[in-house]
């Protein structure tokens, strides 16, 4: 239960974040672009600090320190099932620019910019926008779980009734202000994370004596080595072939970076950037920043080795922490922050989820002529929507893990095929892309009736064969996008890949640039991808005391952040090149 000092501290944070949020509300109603983008006029610092924000959700929080508190430091593998988030570093080299050189505010309208705007981009069009609805829907729903168990503990109200409270209080800021008052409020909550971050880590160091481990965890719980099969309690069967999991979820991870976006709230920080340049600096300023939360996570688990017997579900493992180690005021402070991250989260994920309900199906089919005020307006309803429907479903979820395993295996991974050939291959068009959708997320629903609780890895290969299948297929069955599309999405997007009859037809001379630059991107994804997952493993081995990791770690980190910084961040371009239209 929490003290008068905690209730005042929440109240007090509660209003702090709605009248920064309305305060910058009257920035987002000039126009859609405003609304939803900022106007393209926000720096990349802001960006990139609201983009971590985004990523430092309460609910991924507590899903991670239950994986940490169970299998000591491997569980540092098994947040490469998505909070690992190795697509960031692809983002960096090569994705970023390549988004923000689209100079289009969503996902679903890329696709007309890439298959063009007959029957097939329009199509394919409608199924992206739902696709990415899906998508943002299954994590607010995730959010909305670990809203409930967590503020059980603390409220002594409904369980359900306060996530749903939770929920209208993000939704009335979100609503008022759209992006700017996201990126705004993700700022201000930020600062007060990385601070609960800093106490949580001096606290699990402090507390972590040497014979700490051996009091409360198996002699291999700091142990980052995995092995092929692991023991695994009750509800986390599917995890026992660890080494094999370890396989795919890597695979998964590579092609999710080949085929990014498959959401909405993550293109959108790069929409809105001001240039390509912008563009990937926020990449890597969300990396650095990111990493933070590995110390924060580490730390909680750490602790909660300390009071086993006091909960029995390890998905509360995170608040028992917080009940049992801090005082009153401090409890305050951390709970805000965790509300803080869970809000970040939250308000992202609506407001960028909401532009492919207005722009996408709304302006794109019933109402092509309405005015800003209008679309802004259905931007209002739009938001709402998103949180009612992802409040409905999280009610019915069964846990955290199974919903994540579902959302990350399953229905993403049921993107991934037309994902990655609308990047790299001339041929796939806007019938591919719709038949891959169409296909890719049917397999993910059914896998579940058909397969009895299958194993990760069995979900993976189930989805990824049908979904690529029914991408195949539609693409041969439907005409190619027309040349000049392609010519024009080509030499200003600038992909590699199989793209041999659209180059004959550009500027050799262009072709050859863009040849080079692709080649050192390539290049350049193995030292990013693994500076970026030593990064995050850093802040864990620091808190564990694994002083021999942590050298070699820091080792590793300086030879990579030299090449990169020589064949990667010299290499950018200069603010004026690539400045997209608003």
């Amino acid at each position: 239960m929490l003290h008068t000092i905690d209730i005042i501290i929440l109240f007090a944070y509660f209003l702090a974040v709605m009248a920064i949020g309305l305060l910058v509300s009257g920035r987002a109603k000039g126009s859609i672009g405003e609304y939803f983008l900022g106007g393209r006029h926000i720096p990349w610092y802001i960006l990139g600090i609201s983009g971590m924000a985004t990523f430092l959700s309460l609910s991924g929080s507590m899903h991670i320190v239950s994986l940490y508190f169970l299998f000591g430091v491997k569980g540092f593998w098994i947040t490469l099932r998505g909070h690992m988030c190795l697509f960031l570093a692809f983002l960096m080299i090569f994705m970023a620019k390549w988004l923000n050189r689209s100079g289009v505010m969503t996902n679903a309208e890329w696709i007309v910019f890439r298959f063009g705007s007959g029957k097939q981009g329009k199509t394919a069009r409608l199924l992206s926008a739902i696709s990415t609805l899906f998508v943002s829907i299954a994590i607010m729903a995730f959010f909305f779980v670990a809203a409930e168990k967590f503020f059980a503990l603390y409220i002594p109200m409904e369980p359900r009734l306060v996530a749903l409270i939770f929920f209208a209080i993000v939704m009335i800021y979100t609503v008022a202000a759209g992006f700017h008052g996201v990126v705004y409020t993700d700022l201000f909550q930020s600062v007060l994370v990385i601070g609960v971050i800093a106490f949580i880590s001096f606290k699990a160091m402090t507390t972590a004596t040497p014979d700490y481990f051996s009091n409360f965890a198996s002699a291999d719980w700091r142990s980052i080595m995995p092995s092929w099969e692991m023991a695994t309690p009750e509800n986390y069967e599917g995890l026992h072939f660890f080494g094999l999991l370890i396989i795919f979820w890597l695979v998964s991870n590579i092609l999710q970076g080949f085929a990014q976006p498959t959401d909405g709230f993550v293109s959108q920080r790069y929409y809105a950037a001001r240039n390509e340049r912008e563009s990937a600096l926020i990449a890597w300023q969300w990396i650095v920043l990111l990493s933070v939360r590995f110390l924060m996570m580490t730390g909680i688990a750490v602790l909660a080795l300390g009071i086993t017997g006091t909960f029995t579900d390890p998905e509360k493992a995170f608040p028992a922490v917080i009940d049992h180690f801090f005082p009153a005021g401090a409890k305050g402070l951390v709970l805000a922050s965790l509300i803080a991250a869970e809000m970040s989260s939250l308000d992202s994920i609506a407001n960028s989820s909401a532009a492919y309900l207005v722009k996408d199906i709304y302006q794109a089919l019933l109402n092509p002529k309405a005015s800003d005020k209008t679309l802004i307006r259905m931007s209002y309803i739009a938001t709402a929507l998103l949180f009612t429907v992802s409040a409905l479903i999280g009610m019915a979820a069964p846990n955290l893990d199974s919903l994540w395993a579902w959302t990350v295996m399953g229905l993403i991974t049921g993107l991934l095929p037309s994902g990655i050939l609308k990047w790299v291959w001339w041929r796939f068009n806007g019938a591919g892309y719709a038949a891959g959708v169409i296909s890719g997320i049917t397999a993910a629903v059914l896998h579940t009736v058909i397969f009895d609780n299958p194993a990760e890895y069995v979900t993976f290969i189930f989805v990824f064969a049908v979904s690529m299948a029914g991408t195949v297929l539609g693409t041969f069955l439907g005409k190619p996008s027309p040349m000049e599309t392609l010519i024009a999405f080509y030499t200003r997007t600038r992909p590699f890949g199989f793209w041999e009859p659209v180059r004959q037809l550009c500027d050799p001379v262009l072709v050859q640039d863009i040849h080079h630059e692709n080649r050192r991107d390539l290049l350049l994804l193995v030292p990013a991808t693994i500076w970026q997952a030593l990064v995050f493993w850093l802040m864990s081995a620091v808190i564990v005391k694994r002083w021999d990791s942590v050298a070699l770690s820091l080792a590793g980190i300086a030879i990579l952040s030299a090449i990169l910084y020589k064949y990667w961040y010299l290499n950018l371009k200069s603010p004026e090149q690539q400045r997209p239209p608003l």
